[in-house]
């Protein structure tokens, strides 16, 4: 196993040294020993802001076992689990959850279905008709206090940690006065707006859906993005990032024009408008994310292609 994850890791890997405290690979694979004995094999690597291993057990099956980093708690994990498993049982297009083991989460291996292009607007319509859905199918459970909010949406600090360490918001402050000064323009709108509290996903993004060939999701992934927030939170970030992938080649962000569509779809798919302050507060959250992505792109050099402009002069 640790050829296969030697040729998987990044060059420098800061990211794995992040999760695991080391880049050597019999360590890593010793740690998934650690927090999987039953597993034999692996078939699969990545990381981003966790690491996913797909891997082979004893008995044959294939599960995905996610080791996490930052915000998520045991008591977080566990209640993720608790909501991916009431939609599994319900038919919504997840992998079945399969338990917590410390710091990582067990979950059937799914992978039936291609990936697709977000930019295609049969394919947008999809992915906001199903977060349409995913809010409709939580409602009946109650707010859960360990699925707090990614965003700052109340706080004093205008961003939030990043979710990757390859992000340095602190170090990378000159330059990117302007990121923020929009940023807190979009924050102050978000903060106290009305909307329904409801538990959602806060990296709906194309990257982590696969479809059969009448554009039905068969499966959706990266259920430790669950969270409670406003509505109008979940739509505003989705309608700003939701094109983002790394498995085709294509543009990574909608353009504000296509942020417009998905929130028309969404509404659509919704079956109701929302109210004027609470279109304001979908606005505003749509330019806060693409603010939070503009400062990721700037921490890595190069925002120039972030349209945050045009996200501030087309929403605030």
């Amino acid at each position: 196993m640790s050829e296969f994850l030697a040729q998987r890791i990044w060059p420098e890997a800061p990211i794995e040294r992040s999760i695991f405290g080391t880049d050597d690979p019999d360590e890593i694979w010793a740690q998934v020993l650690e927090l999987c004995p039953e597993a034999i094999s692996c078939f699969a690597f990545e990381v981003s802001v966790g690491a996913v291993f797909g891997l082979v057990l004893r008995d044959g099956s294939r599960v995905a076992l996610k080791v996490h980093v930052g915000r998520a708690s045991r008591d977080y994990l566990v209640a993720a689990q608790r909501v991916q498993a009431h939609l599994f049982e319900n038919g919504f297009p997840c992998p079945k959850p399969l338990g917590v083991r410390e710091r990582a989460t067990l979950e059937k291996w799914r992978d039936e279905g291609s990936y697709r292009d977000g930019h295609a607007p049969d394919v947008r319509r999809a992915i906001a008709e199903q977060l349409a859905l995913l809010v409709r199918a939580t409602a009946e459970l109650e707010p859960i206090a360990a699925l707090e909010p990614f965003f700052p949406r109340t706080s004093d600090r205008l961003w939030p940690v990043p979710h990757n360490v390859l992000f340095d918001f602190e170090a990378t402050r000159r330059g990117a006065e302007w990121i923020d000064e929009i940023a807190q323009s979009a924050k102050r709108l978000t903060d106290g707006r009305p909307g329904r509290l409801v538990i959602g996903h806060h990296d709906w993004v194309i990257k982590h859906f696969r479809f059969d060939n009448l554009l039905r999701p068969t499966i959706i992934y990266d259920w430790d993005s669950l969270s409670t927030d406003l509505e109008t939170s979940f739509v505003g970030e989705a309608a700003s990032t939701f094109t983002y992938t790394e498995h085709l080649p294509v543009s990574p962000w909608p353009t504000p024009e296509e942020a417009r569509a998905f929130m028309d779809d969404y509404i659509a798919a919704r079956g109701s408008p929302f109210t004027r302050d609470e279109l304001d507060a979908v606005n505003a959250a749509a330019v806060y994310s693409r603010a939070y992505s503009t400062r990721c792109a700037h921490a890595l050099g190069d925002a120039s292609h972030m349209q945050l402009q045009e996200y501030a002069e087309a929403f605030l």
